[in-house]
């Protein structure tokens, strides 16, 4: 009964460990499960994104190009030259009480990243803003669910997808 009662480093540690494997357990099946969750049409209609669990933290949403309208050989290039197709552009989002979830977005031309919040909107779309610093001083796009996305190889969009 003593053990319980007074302080102790490793029962605070092996608690803090045990505490944290739940809350990332609990987190990583709510970005599972977001409704945010799924394939996304850019409001253009020229690009699909996959927005799920990301690969190096599952407690975390990231959106992954998947789907590109383009008329070259290859799929468009990134800044460095790698190719767009598969990249990681929306990063580390994580939930906040509003129903938004905040992380960042990649600008895969430039390479530079800025601070962004995405939610679903009442009518089932799904937004996200981008900005650097004040989220007014932003741009928002509306995206629209796509449930059985023609896609190719290379990322390319199939006609009717």
């Amino acid at each position: 009964m003593r053990f319980w009662a007074a302080p102790n480093i490793f029962h605070a540690g092996l608690m803090g460990v045990v505490g944290g494997l739940v809350m990332a357990a609990f987190s990583s099946a709510y970005a599972a499960s977001s409704p945010l969750a799924g394939t996304w049409l850019v409001k253009e209609k020229d690009g699909i994104f996959l927005i799920q669990s990301c690969q190096n933290d599952a407690a975390k949403l990231c959106g992954y190009l998947v789907g590109m309208d383009y008329t070259e050989a290859e799929p468009e290039k990134d800044y460095a030259g790698r190719s767009e197709c598969g990249m990681e552009i929306i990063s580390d989002m994580l939930p906040r009480k509003n129903g938004h979830w905040h992380g960042t977005v990649l600008n895969p031309r430039t390479g530079s990243r800025y601070q962004a919040s995405m939610w679903l909107a009442k009518d089932g779309t799904l937004k996200l803003r981008g900005y650097m610093g004040l989220s007014i001083f932003g741009q928002t796009q509306t995206w629209s669910r796509i449930d059985s996305p023609a896609i190719g190889a290379q990322c390319r969009m199939q006609k009717g997808g």
